[in-house]
């Protein structure tokens, strides 16, 4: 009797001090977010706290980071410093706009550019990436709403120990590719090489569609956004909104922008500069999204947004910035790997690479698939949704470094399956949705080496609770 009081004691004690031991590893560790897309929003905050006003301030979410030429701007637009205040959509929109609202002055403009879809036109909050942001930077979480506090504090414990297993295996998380914290230059514009030409496989995102909806204007963000208007009517400030860059091959539906344009000044009762059409650009001007440009594209964009404040501010002066010429699209590059099973798929020639369709009545029937590297002298790029519809006895899938893309629901009717393995040690090199593993309860296995990378990767981010490392 005795011994078992005396290991419940020890059981029970060791439960209370839990919780300090969290908070020992969350907030008294070294922090190991800093090199990370994510290891920027402090910086972009210190800007905005220290740059000399009066001020242009650019917010929304990674497509204002890729979209920008600060330097550019601020030639154009003299006796104007311009802040990229443009960070990440999955972090949120209103976020942006909590952690900037003290910071504004008398005589600055802010531009609210928000990417067109429904996660960044409301109230949406990711507490995980927040904690990312905030690593080390702890009087960050001093702007976060008090409604969001509960999100965080449920977020905590996993956030503690992925940092205490980064320290304890000296392995801090990385970006990889463009999706690093030194790919921003001291202005917060994203400034790499890697952003030269439209990367994308059909040169658009299908999981990312644009559509222009007045749905899409959720009621909290047009609560939060006029809140914000008159915080910044109150100090002096003006508050303007603008469409931001587009890819024209991902638009879909009947309504176009011009109804968006009517429902964002009736709602939300900002001006919005410029015409919306313009912001809609051609597939090749873009990078790796739908919304995020290449450096050429760039140039476009804020050719457009500085002619566009022109006009709002009067200056009839002309505006020099030379339109560069247009990236061809890239080309998905040939790989050689594993096609042992390439006869279980259907896949489909789309002009330079192939794309998994489906599956043949053998890859049905089988428990174990590999997706081949390449087909018919084509490297397989991409996975379509529903590719793997009819695998009802599918429990492991592997996935060579040669696919690209997985579109949302590509696993959605594979109810055994249990394991999706990714070969990659580079997760920016394949672009997933948030809805990638909807409909399965499958786990994502990566190369031990890279878990940190994936789980702090800008595609893959939002699945870190399923990402482990594959075992072999």
């Amino acid at each position: 009797m005795k011994k078992n009081f005396l290991t419940w004691l020890a059981a029970a004690l060791a439960l209370l001090a839990l919780p300090a031991v969290l908070l020992g590893w969350g907030f008294l560790l070294p922090a190991q977010y800093g090199d990370t897309f994510m290891g920027e929003l402090k910086y972009k905050v210190r800007y905005l706290d220290e740059a000399p006003g009066p001020r242009i301030v650019l917010v929304g979410g990674s497509g204002v980071a890729f979209g920008v030429d600060s330097a550019l701007m601020e030639r154009e637009l003299p006796g104007y410093t311009v802040v990229n205040f443009g960070m990440y959509a999955a972090l949120g929109t209103t976020v942006m706009l909590d952690l900037s609202q003290e910071l504004i002055r008398s005589g600055d403009i802010v531009i609210l550019i928000p990417e067109q879809q429904a996660q960044t036109l409301s109230g949406f909050f990711d507490p995980a990436v927040m904690w990312q942001g905030a690593d080390g930077a702890w009087e960050l979480l001093r702007s976060v709403p008090r409604q969001y506090l509960g999100q965080m504090a449920g977020q905590f414990p996993r956030f503690a120990a992925d940092k205490c297993a980064a320290v304890l295996q000296g392995r801090p998380p990385q970006g990889s590719g463009v999706y690093r914290r030194d790919a921003f230059n001291a202005a917060g514009d994203v400034v790499s090489p890697l952003c030269a030409r439209n990367v994308m496989e059909g040169g658009y995102d299908p999981n990312t569609p644009i559509r222009f909806d007045a749905e899409l204007l959720s009621d909290e963000f047009v609560r939060r956004v006029g809140a914000y208007a008159q915080a910044a009517e109150d100090k002096g400030a003006l508050l303007w909104y603008a469409f931001c860059p587009m890819n024209a091959l991902a638009v879909e539906g009947t309504a176009g922008p011009d109804s968006f344009f009517d429902a964002v000044q009736s709602r939300l009762g900002l001006p919005v500069i410029g015409d919306p059409n313009a912001s809609v650009l051609d597939a090749g001007w873009f990078y790796d999204t739908n919304f995020h440009l290449n450096s050429s594209g760039k140039t476009v964009y804020t050719r457009l947004l500085v002619r566009n404040i022109k006009a709002m501010l009067g200056d009839s002066s002309p505006t020099d910035i030379p339109l560069p010429a247009q990236p061809e699209l890239g080309q998905a590059a040939l790989w050689a790997g594993d096609d042992r099973d390439a006869s279980c798929f259907i896949l489909e020639d789309r002009g330079g690479w192939a794309a998994v369709t489906g599956l043949t009545p053998e890859g049905a029937g089988r428990e174990r698939l590999t997706v081949p590297a390449a087909w018919d002298g084509l490297p397989v790029a991409a996975i379509d949704a529903a590719a793997f519809a009819g695998g009802t006895r599918l429990q492991e899938v592997v996935i060579q470094p040669s696919v690209h893309t997985i579109a949302d629901g590509a696993f959605g009717r594979c109810p055994a399956l249990e394991k999706v393995i990714m070969r990659s040690g580079q997760p920016s090199g394949c672009r997933v949705g948030q809805g990638l593993l909807d409909g399965s309860e499958a786990k994502i296995y990566v190369p031990p080496e890279a878990l940190s990378r994936y789980r702090a990767d800008y595609f893959w981010s939002v699945h870190a609770p399923a990402i482990l490392p594959d075992g072999g």
